[in-house]
């Protein structure tokens, strides 16, 4: 695995992190390589309401396939109406289009990748941010703690966050820092491959 940029920072005052667990709601399809179609707007509309104009392009990528495949997995998990959920071009100020157009130019350019576990696409949970590290979950035997200290150099940290899965400020960090959008998806999700 890549050298991560990694700055050794106490997050919380807990000393046996990892061993936190969480449930959550979630399921499994096998992967319909011909049938798989979200629809590149839909997929531009969910990125674009979990980044913002301080996102790298890489990161925007990774954000890009995590929610593409929990979009196909498990569509009716977002609401579209939701402003916080889909960000839709027409309900955006002026001053955020252009934003909004760079995110449609990097989805577009995704090829719709997807996050696979024995060739499954499976929901892969995720937060804004972690408390220093991401929990595991009975639910969820496919995702593993991992440490996610970089979340504590974020504006929103909060030393009592639970995330299982991915942190999306844990990925930005990583992305602006030189990681690629497959290498910081593998961080949060070791088990699983890009297809």
């Amino acid at each position: 695995m890549a050298l991560l940029p990694f700055t050794a920072v106490k997050c919380s005052s807990d000393t046996d992190k990892s061993k936190n667990r969480l449930t959550s709601s979630t399921s499994k399809t096998k992967i319909d390589t011909k049938n798989s179609d979200t629809g590149n707007e839909t997929l531009v509309g969910l990125t674009s309401a979990l980044c913002n104009e301080n996102f790298c392009d890489e990161a925007i990528k990774a954000i890009a396939i995590l929610i593409n495949t929990d979009y196909e997995v498990n569509p009716d998990y977002f609401d579209l109406e939701d402003k916080g959920v889909y960000s839709s071009k027409d309900n955006l100020d002026i001053s955020l289009k252009e934003y909004y157009s760079k995110i449609q130019r990097i989805v577009n350019s995704m090829d719709k990748k997807t996050l696979t576990v024995n060739n499954e696409k499976i929901f892969v949970p995720y937060s804004q941010s972690s408390c220093g590290y991401t929990l595991d979950s009975t639910d969820c035997e496919y995702i593993t703690s991992v440490a996610s200290p970089w979340d504590c150099f974020t504006e929103s940290y909060d030393e009592n966050s639970q995330c299982i899965g991915v942190s999306i400020n844990g990925i930005n960090y990583l992305c602006k820092n030189g990681v690629s959008a497959e290498q910081a998806l593998k961080w949060y999700l070791p088990e699983f491959q890009i297809k």
